[in-house]
């Protein structure tokens, strides 16, 4: 392609009228009406039609601009800037075959193909035919003023076809021809989004509402990237910004209505949702977000009834089959869920939430072989949950090892995290380290980081934190690379550089892995103050996060704030029911302190019966019965069982001293 560097430019009562002859009226008047609404669309003023797609398009309003420039056409056939006008309005519906046609008929009405090929490029890409959008532009003319966006077209094609490097390229080429272009800068944001490169996305997308602060599709990727890089709370001001210039948006709706329900505000969730079905009926992610309320109720009938109100359109979407998932495993049709899950880790592998389903389903339909299977390598991460923990050793129990199941049982009554990374389980042995070895050889940042857990997870600290400084320092803008920098200095003691690293990782993106990892690199290093600011800041933005959640009903019951610890703990219950030994145990002890000593003894009676061979339960139970005077003797009892499960537990041997002098 030549090219040369263009220049940007500034741009009385009635008497009674028989039935049959009103029924004649009336569809006589319904035509006429329909064919002056269909004049008023065109447009009264055939020359002048092409200023006003101009001002629509300006204006966002693209349908209007599209029939508007309709008009041109066939008012001006031999207007070029019309038929392009005419492209780029469908281009903007994603009408990929429409601008395609418009084009094709734009050459035979004589225009030049050097100045359409950037339009038909892009259509076929929209119709999803890289290869073709490639040819397009491939060794042949194309007019200097179309040069950037014939390049930026390439750029896309590559990156779909997954030809990064080329990607780049082109997008560095656009951008020194039109270092301007709101829109180049916005594809440039997403492709470094989906490269991994967000520090550089944020960059991006930064210009390109710098160069058009009013591109509504800028907007709301600015409030995606913000949500991840600052929190759910401060995503919406983004939204709302698009909405302000076109409150009926569906793509910010839809995203406004999702963050909505994230943090809790489930009634505008749904007001949001209704308002975009009143716009489009039947718009399948509204709906999808509809019955995503109501499974989170608990209402799995009324989920399925909207499920199936999407008539399939969406069913292939991961967010769509976890939902349907979790709809029939809320049915206990565990099979299907089985069946759904299985499906959706073939393409999604490192899905934690559906790995964490998937081996819930598998126990509850009686395969504990394959409940180990699926939920082995969580429960053998430091960070593992309790609910992931107990169905490993429920499920070890069930095969009869009681003594592999121990050790889990243990961890999940148990409130806090292990360690301050999620290093995982070890390679099982040298050959499957050589293989990761090898992986890691042949290049990818992913391969790099499981070769540095693996190395973490083995005790060659030394080999993983070299690794892992490299990886940061080639991948500034990466937050991952920061977060396994900061794992790494943990494991081998430096918990302020650790916190640094967490930090620099949170600047990027403020996820929940970061979050925790300053939160715990901050208490290492005694500075407790600044590790609960970190801990509140996420939670604000962050309100129904598990994890951070049950840090902070600990930190309260710690610190004696019975209430405040009881408030977040039934939050928590509501969401996740009375399957949680550490939540049930935890939560009776906040209502014992309280007063509440009935309640407060059924709570520790469900979490004993979940865990019987544990000793923080155990002793929770056994405490409440001895100290609350309703069964002494069985207190006792479980206090001395709780010690013989964890005899060098101070606490246990003064409740149960004190409990033996009770019964004296």
């Amino acid at each position: 392609m030549s090219r040369r560097r263009r220049k940007r430019s500034s741009r009385p009562r009635l008497p009674t009228i028989p039935l049959r002859t009103a029924i004649w009226l009336a569809g006589g008047v319904a035509v006429v009406l329909a064919l002056v609404a269909f004049v008023a669309m065109r447009g009264n003023d055939p020359a002048g039609a092409f200023a006003r797609a101009e001002a629509f398009e300006a204006s966002g309003n693209h349908r209007a601009a599209r029939v508007e420039a309709m008009n041109a056409v066939d008012h001006a056939p031999e207007d070029e800037a019309a038929w392009r006008l005419l492209a780029r309005s469908q281009l903007a519906l994603g009408d990929g075959t429409g601008a395609r046609a418009t084009v094709e008929r734009a050459r035979d009405a004589g225009i030049a193909p050097s100045h359409t090929r950037h339009l038909m490029a892009e259509a076929m890409l929209i119709s999803g035919e890289p290869e073709a959008a490639l040819a397009e532009t491939e060794n042949v003319r194309i007019d200097p003023e179309f040069f950037s966006e014939a390049v930026r077209i390439r750029g896309r094609a590559f990156q779909m076809l997954g030809q990064t490097q080329a990607a780049a390229e082109a997008f560095d080429m656009a951008i020194e021809d039109d270092p301007e272009s709101a829109g180049l800068w916005l594809d440039i944001a997403r492709f470094r989004l989906a490269t991994g490169e967000q520090a550089g996305a944020i960059e991006a997308v930064n210009e390109a509402l710098t160069f058009d602060p009013t591109d509504i599709d800028a907007l709301i990727l600015k409030g995606r990237m913000v949500r991840d890089q600052y929190g759910l709370v401060a995503s919406l001001a983004w939204f709302d910004r698009a909405l302000a210039i076109d409150d009926r948006h569906i793509p910010a709706l839809l995203e406004r209505a999702a963050t909505l329900g994230e943090i809790g505000r489930m009634q505008d969730m749904l007001a949001a949702t209704r308002a975009v079905l009143r716009l489009d009926s039947g718009n399948p992610q509204a709906l999808y977000l509809q019955a995503v309320l109501a499974a989170r109720a608990r209402n799995f009938a009324l989920a399925r009834r909207i499920v199936v109100q999407t008539g399939g359109r969406i069913d292939g979407q991961p967010s769509m089959i976890l939902l349907q998932a979790a709809i029939d495993y809320g049915e206990r049709n565990y099979e299907a869920a089985i069946r759904r899950l299985e499906r959706l880790l073939e393409f999604q592998p490192a899905n934690r939430t559906a790995i964490r389903l998937l081996g819930a389903a598998k126990f509850h339909a009686g395969d504990m072989r394959a409940t180990i299977a699926a939920l082995g390598p969580l429960a053998d991460r430091p960070d593992a949950d309790s609910l992931v923990l107990t169905l490993v050793g429920r499920a070890w129990e069930r095969e009869g090892d009681f003594t592999r199941a121990a050790p889990y049982l243990t961890r999940a009554a148990r409130p806090a995290r292990d360690g301050l990374a999620p290093l995982g389980a070890p390679p099982e042995d040298a050959a499957a380290l050589a293989l990761i070895e090898r992986d890691a050889l042949q290049g990818g940042a992913r391969a790099e980081v499981e070769l540095i857990r693996a190395y973490l997870a083995l005790g060659r600290t030394g080999d993983a934190l070299a690794r892992a400084e490299a990886l940061r320092n080639a991948n500034l803008g990466a937050p991952d690379a920061h977060l396994v920098y900061g794992d790494a200095l943990g494991a081998v003691g430096r918990y302020g550089d650790a916190a640094a690293a967490y930090a620099s990782a949170a600047n990027i993106r403020f996820s929940e892995r970061a979050a925790l990892g300053m939160y715990e690199a901050l208490q290492r290093v005694g500075q407790p103050e600044e590790a609960l600011r970190v801990l509140s800041l996420f939670r604000q933005q962050n309100p129904r996060n598990i994890a951070t959640a049950m840090i902070s009903a600990q930190l309260n019951l710690q610190a004696g704030r019975w209430p405040q610890a009881a408030a977040i703990l039934e939050q928590l219950r509501l969401r996740l029911g009375d399957r949680d030994a550490a939540l049930l145990a935890n939560l009776a002890w906040a209502r014992y302190e309280m007063g509440d000593a009935d309640r407060a003894l059924a709570l520790a009676r469900r979490a004993y019966l979940l865990l019987p061979m544990n000793a923080s339960t155990s002793e929770i139970y056994g405490w409440i019965l001895a100290d609350g005077g309703s069964d002494p003797a069985l207190g006792v009892a479980m206090l001395e069982k709780a010690q013989s499960l964890a005899p060098d537990d101070p606490q246990i041997a003064e409740r149960l001293a004190a409990a033996r002098a009770g019964q004296t």
